[in-house]
């Protein structure tokens, strides 16, 4: 389509009435990709886009033959787009058919964006540009007008452009999503190489290149060593390079406002993954991503099994804790082919922790249409003589069309005492057709493989594994689709042993009105060549173990006013028997309240002893606007009688400028003649200067 020129920049109002709006060519005729692929888009939808020297400005009307029955589910920033009504497009401005920025809104001009890589394949959810929406309701369905600063895209300046474009709409009520330019319903819109075209573009200017953003933090402790107040000022800056690269650095670097981790219990052998929430680290995250495959249908989730480059090394304790950044530099982006990352960051010496400098490279060349290889460089390096740690590696990712994928990757490595045995092999194949799919994985890790700014929860092992399934559609009746899968990992010592062996065979069910049920029966095998301390005062003894446990999970459709959830596990647990249960209850008021109460119980009884593990979770979600929301995140661990409360409230008063006001405390309920050690209030105040 072509896009066209406006010399008087439209009022962003959700009505679409300006004459210059009728005069942009229009964009119609989509197509399903949920439920009938192929099949028109139940409701007519149509998009103008038209643009200035500093703006792409997109215009759509989502008609609706029961306006009544359009959802608006939050209006939050980066709201869940899947269960509520809403209206999409990816931009693929160097229209190299690989990388794009996505854009979403609702009927309540909430605001979702992203950044994708390699068609879709790497997607960074936590990336947040400066853009401009209206949304309205109308008695013939609903109006989106869009502003997006070419700066925002990156752009500098040129006389004429084309570039990739794709929108999207889904209406929930009927389960329905289609596309302008049809995508399977294995991908997503962030899948350019099958985008249109937008011409036209001429004599665009992103303005200068400089992004300033100063803060002031002011931080108010209670703790029993006393209280500790204290006031920060810092500032982060960006400066583009060129269309596809910039420059990021950050001063005094601060993450008060971040998020708190969700608990999680665990009853493994091996660390948890908690995902990273920092901006400064999340912002072009996967041009440092290494050796994996994500999915297609979740490519937000990365394999949690190793990861070479892990940034919640950096800043923060073992335990979660905050440490203190004084500084550091970020160059990332795409220059023609090749994909560049450098980072680096020093983290001061706080407590017994050591300061430390931490860096990382990563080179990617594209190969083919929609291939790629590179290699990675991650060093820790300490104020401590002698003591570093350092990785280093190459992959290569190879695909042969839309459905299969292969992958491998080779990493080492190094640092004191760590001589031989310091290497990491992987290989991955996978098939996806939509109807049938198929992965095989073998990964080979020594016992001296040891990245410290990596998540390798286990060494000294081989993995073999396969998982399958089919996703027959019986085309009517409550069902949309049937999956019926396994999934097997099998761990193996040097001797090809088995040390380890998981087997899933479930069939999940998935709703036409978006819910989902799972049956599974996973049998398992382990052995211990040391004692397992499940807990301090529970002990497996080396030994093998056999045991097998079912599992039953449903989730209702949460685009109602209230939904759940129910996760059920019953079955062995090495030489004892273990039950888990998690239910949870989402209430929604559309569109600004929405309130989340989840339990969960873990039984484990065994001959050395008996654990009990439950957690509570409460969360609560206020919108007073697109732009202000307070929430609050309260967290009570049966298990350790400790109390977690996070409140927030937060005012985007300009574009990307926001004062956060967050008060957290860490509490006991166990008597004790110890005060309690943590209780925080903390304000934030950032401010976005471009020139």
């Amino acid at each position: 389509m072509r896009a066209a020129f406006t010399s008087t920049a439209p009022t962003l109002d959700g009505r679409l009435d300006e004459s210059e709006w009728a005069g942009a060519e229009l964009a119609s005729g989509f197509i399903q990709s949920e439920p009938r692929e192929g099949q028109p888009l139940s409701e007519r939808t149509e998009v103008r886009v038209m643009f200035d020297r500093e703006y792409l400005y997109i215009g759509a009307y989502c008609f609706d033959s029961d306006p009544a029955g359009i959802i608006v589910n939050e209006l939050k920033r980066d709201f869940e787009s899947r269960e509520g009504d809403a209206f999409g497009l990816a931009v693929d401005v160097r229209h190299d058919r690989r990388n794009s920025f996505s854009f979403f809104t609702n009927p309540g001009s909430a605001k979702r964006d992203a950044q994708a890589l390699d068609d879709g394949r790497h997607v960074n959810v936590q990336w947040d540009g400066v853009w401009h929406v209206s949304s309205r309701v109308h008695e013939d369905g609903w109006v989106a007008e869009i502003a997006i600063p070419f700066k925002t895209l990156g752009v500098r300046s040129q006389a004429a452009a084309s570039m990739g474009i794709n929108f999207k709409r889904r209406i929930r009520r009927k389960n329905e999503e289609g596309y302008w330019a049809p995508v399977a319903r294995r991908f997503t819109i962030n899948y350019v190489s099958l985008a249109g075209t937008l011409t036209g573009l001429r004599d665009i200017s992103g303005g200068t290149a400089l992004q300033l953003k100063p803060f002031v933090t002011v931080d108010a402790r209670n703790r029993s060593a006393g209280t500790a107040d204290k006031a920060k000022v810092g500032i982060d800056a960006k400066y583009r390079l060129s269309q596809g690269v910039a420059v990021d650095l950050t001063y005094n670097t601060d993450f008060s406002h971040v998020e708190a981790d969700t608990q999680q219990v665990n009853l493994t052998r091996f660390s948890l993954f908690f995902p990273e929430k920092r901006e400064f680290f999340l912002e072009n995250a996967d041009i440092f991503g290494f050796g994996d495959i994500p999915n297609e249908r979740s490519p937000t989730q990365r394999n949690e099994d190793t990861q070479l480059f892990y940034s919640r090394r950096i800043g923060l304790s073992a335990s979660g804790e905050p440490l203190p950044l004084s500084g550091g530099a970020r160059l990332s982006g795409r220059a023609g082919p090749w994909g560049i990352g450098f980072l680096t960051i020093r983290q001061d010496r706080s407590g017994d922790t050591e300061a430390n400098t931490f860096a990382v490279a990563r080179v990617r060349r594209n190969l083919f249409a929609h291939s790629d290889a590179g290699l990675v460089f991650v060093s820790r390096e300490s104020s401590r003589p002698g003591d570093f740690n350092r990785s280093f590696g190459a992959d290569l990712n190879l695909r042969a069309g839309p459905n299969w994928t292969t992958n491998g990757f080779w990493a080492r490595t190094t640092g004191p005492e760590l001589a031989g045995g310091n290497d990491q092999k992987k290989i991955s194949s996978k098939w996806d057709d939509g109807f049938f799919h198929a992965q095989m994985i073998f990964a080979d890790i020594g016992p001296n493989f040891r990245p410290d700014v990596g998540f390798v929860p286990r060494t000294d092992v081989r993995s073999y594994q396969w998982n399958g399934g089919v996703r027959p559609r019986p085309g009517r009746g409550i069902v949309r689709e049937w999956h019926p899968h396994t999934n097997i990992k099998l761990f193996t010592d040097r001797e090809n042993q088995a040390v380890t062996r998981d087997q899933h065979y479930a069939l999940e069910v998935n709703f036409r009105d978006g819910g989902r049920t799972e049956v599974s029966y996973n049998p398992q095998f382990e052995r211990l060549v040391e004692p397992f301390a499940l807990r301090p005062s529970v002990v497996l003894p080396i030994g093998d173990y056999d045991f097998n446990e079912f599992r039953l999970a449903y989730s209702s459709d949460r685009s109602k006013l209230f939904s759940g959830s129910v996760n059920w596990t019953q079955g062995g647990f090495y030489d004892g028997d273990r039950m888990s249960t998690a239910v949870g209850v989402t209430m929604l008021i559309k569109p600004r309240l929405t309130g989340t109460m989840s339990y969960e119980r873990n039984d484990v009884d065994l001959p050395a002893g008996r654990v009990r593990a439950d957690l509570y979770i409460l969360r609560g979600l206020y919108s007073v606007s697109p732009r202000m929301f307070v929430d609050a995140l309260v967290q009570y661990n049966a298990e350790t009688r400790r109390v977690l409360t996070t409140g927030r409230f937060s005012f985007t008063y300009r574009p990307l400028s926001d004062l956060s006001i967050v008060f957290n405390e860490n509490r006991s309920t166990a008597l004790s003649l110890r005060p309690d050690p943590g209780r925080a209030l903390l304000l934030k105040v950032t401010r976005l200067v471009q020139f």
